[in-house]
């Protein structure tokens, strides 16, 4: 689907519900909130952290094919039982709990997560799809799982020291275990390799999806190289 021919948000048309439109909202979000970090008040724009990551999903499924439905919802809840278990036992990802900032807690996890591998992993598959164009042979499935992985764990190399400045969610002692970043490649292949089939091919095309993963990583090597204010 070319810029050209793309559907409006939730299938609205107008230029107000064009993609630019919305894109360019959430950038201009993004760089408000860096901007408030560093120069007026951390601690404030954080708290908004929820709102920002809910509109910015209602965005990236607006743009989104409705037959993916199922799809996002299973999403959603794998990698948010797999963060309950991550929590409760230390497996697969090690010894951490999560702060305030993602919202209300069950079984001492925020739903949002499942929101936030969501969101992340709709803009790696859809990068991978653009790598590793062609191809309908279980050899280029993997291989663009294998891509979309490795993209994702690029991400979380950024996003994990912000998380923990930013009480999203902390480590014991301090410590990202390595075994962190491995659970999070395992886990995304999985889910990229899941949802490489022909039938799956709308959720890996999703150009909102991976605009956003540009946007949150802009954002958080902002946040990563930049002094806050407190």
């Amino acid at each position: 689907m070319t810029p050209s021919t793309e559907r409006g948000l939730f299938g609205f048309s107008g230029w107000w519900m064009s993609m630019p439109a919305w894109m360019g909202l959430i950038a201009f979000l993004h760089a408000v909130g860096l901007a408030g970090v560093v120069l007026y008040d951390a601690s404030l724009v954080l708290d908004l952290t929820v709102f920002n990551l809910l509109l910015s999903t209602i965005v990236v499924l607006g743009f989104g094919d409705p037959k993916n439905g199922g799809r996002w919802t299973m999403t959603g809840y794998i990698t948010y039982a797999v963060e309950v278990l991550g929590v409760q036992t230390g497996f697969p990802f090690g010894d951490y709990e999560y702060g305030s900032r993602l919202g209300p807690h069950i079984y001492d996890t925020p739903p949002m997560i499942g929101v936030l591998w969501l969101i992340t992993l709709s803009g790696a598959v859809y990068w991978a799809e653009r790598l590793l164009t062609g191809g309908g042979t279980a050899l280029h499935r993997m291989g663009r799982a294998a891509i979309a992985a490795t993209i994702m764990l690029a991400f979380d190399l950024i996003m994990e020291p912000v998380a923990m400045m930013a009480d999203f969610w902390n480590w014991a002692g301090d410590d990202i275990p390595l075994r962190n970043y491995a659970a999070w490649w395992v886990i995304a292949f999985l889910l990229a390799w899941l949802w490489g089939g022909t039938r799956s091919r709308s959720f890996r095309t999703n150009r909102a999806g991976g605009l956003l993963l540009l946007v949150q990583t802009a954002f958080f090597i902002g946040l990563l190289l930049l002094p806050w204010t407190s």
